[in-house]
């Protein structure tokens, strides 16, 4: 005997519903596996040195613009903001040992490569060792940025003849979330003293570089 219209109706519907709670409960079930499996506790102990900051940081995507009004190559003040405060540097493990996230060295280099073509360009080396001591800074930085480049090895498809490459878009980590996690180790390690200081800065000012200190 063939189902009724009805029963097919009432099937028909059970299954909808069904196919909605399973889409929400995978929904969910990514939500609590992605907060889990986010950045760890700032003062966990580690079975072992990790390489990376431990967990998960969410995907984001870039589209680049060109020029980048945001940025003016002399707003000093700008280009020192996209260093994270201590220069990226965190504490990891029970005794907080100090640690540095690279995208923040080479966001430092950037900018101390920046702040050398500037000071060259408007002639503010006020004299020669000052100016040696920033291409010395530059020289690692070139080195720095050269390997970290190929070993990211950027896949991303550019079409022929965009040089500037604006309106790419690219997937990224989310550098937000990386900041807020850099802000939050700094709060959570903010009164516990150890002995330990951040190199040198050589001839290189705090305003130029956005170092913010200890």
């Amino acid at each position: 005997m063939a189902p009724s219209t009805s029963t097919l109706s009432l099937l028909v519907v059970l299954t909808v519903i069904s196919t909605a709670l399973n889409a929400r409960l995978y929904h969910r079930v990514l939500q609590v596996s992605h907060k889990l499996s986010g950045p760890q506790r700032h003062n966990l102990d580690y079975p072992y040195d990790p390489s990376e900051v431990p967990g998960y940081f969410r995907p984001a995507a870039m589209t680049f613009e060109a020029p980048d009004t945001q940025y003016p190559l002399d707003d000093d003040h700008k280009w020192g903001s996209i260093v994270a405060p201590k220069r990226g540097f965190i504490r990891l493990g029970s005794e907080g040992a100090p640690v540095s996230l690279s995208v923040y060295h080479q966001l430092h280099c950037v900018n101390g490569i920046r702040f050398a073509y500037v000071a060259t360009r408007d002639g503010l080396f006020k004299t020669e060792k000052a100016r040696a001591a920033s291409f010395g800074h530059v020289n690692h930085c070139f080195d720095l940025l050269r390997q970290s480049m190929l070993c990211k090895a950027d896949t991303t498809l550019i079409p022929a003849g965009l040089a500037t490459q604006a309106g790419v878009t690219r997937r990224c980590r989310d550098w937000e979330q990386v900041r807020g996690f850099v802000d939050e180790n700094h709060a959570f390690w903010k009164d516990v003293p150890y002995i330990w200081q951040l190199p040198s800065m050589d001839n290189q000012t705090s305003s130029t570089h956005g170092y913010n200190g200890w």
